[in-house]
């Protein structure tokens, strides 16, 4: 864990935490990696990589299954029934895929336990993020989920986090931000006045790409935000 001088030794005034969900509770780019390759064996063509790239790019959002349809046409193998098949098998087998990562229902747990308020800031819908958290065991710990179906908001906005502080009934500066994403988590957890931890375990932004922020805290595991936030 590697630290800055912004928050050091102020673990005493957090009162909250607000987590990111995919790649900082959880792998979801393995687990979508997982998926995509169930796809591509179930049709017999083309390659995982290929139908991330679908994802990435779709002008319909990274978990449209229009990607899917897109992909299919492109093989010039696209009808309704394989594409109905298809996204039925990548919905199953990411849901399948996504694990939570080592101590984080612990860490969740003794969170809630010390009776520190628990936040979500995603960018994924309110019903693939409630899914998701109800799969890995920890919707129970969380005190409000901020979407941009239920907020209207989507990051890197920080009106989004100053949107949680306003659910949490909890001050900016009593709280802890943890994310994978340097852009869409910490820039705008720091714009709203948090303490930011970046989950460096989690990272899958190219270093050229992290246009130079650097945050508070920067985490090997999640547990590690205890020891931030005075709990261990």
């Amino acid at each position: 864990m590697t630290i800055t001088n912004a928050c050091r030794g102020e673990a005493q005034r957090f009162r909250a935490v607000i987590v990111d969900l995919d790649n900082t509770l959880y792998d979801f780019g393995a687990a979508k990696e997982a998926a995509c390759q169930k796809v591509v064996t179930l049709i017999g063509k083309g390659s995982a990589d290929d139908l991330i790239r679908a994802f990435l790019f779709s002008p319909y959002g990274v978990e449209s299954p229009k990607a899917i349809q897109s992909f299919l046409e492109e093989l010039n193998i696209y009808n309704p029934e394989l594409f109905n098949t298809a996204v039925q098998t990548y919905i199953q087998a990411k849901m399948e895929a996504i694990k939570a990562y080592p101590g984080v229902y612990e860490t969740l747990l003794q969170i809630h336990k010390a009776g520190l308020k628990v936040g979500a800031v995603t960018n994924a819908s309110n019903e693939h993020a409630k899914e998701r958290l109800i799969h890995i065991q920890v919707a129970e710990f969380l005190d409000c989920l901020v979407t941009p179906d239920n907020s209207g908001l989507k990051k890197p906005d920080s009106a989004m986090f100053l949107h949680a502080a306003s659910l949490l009934r909890v001050q900016p500066h009593q709280i802890c931000a943890i994310g994978d994403n340097l852009v869409n988590d910490i820039r705008p957890a720091q714009e709203a006045g948090m303490c930011t931890v970046h989950a460096e375990y989690g990272n899958r932004l190219p270093l050229k790409y992290s246009e130079g922020i650097t945050a508070d805290f920067s985490i090997s595991s999640f547990s590690d935000i205890l020891s931030i936030i005075g709990l261990r």
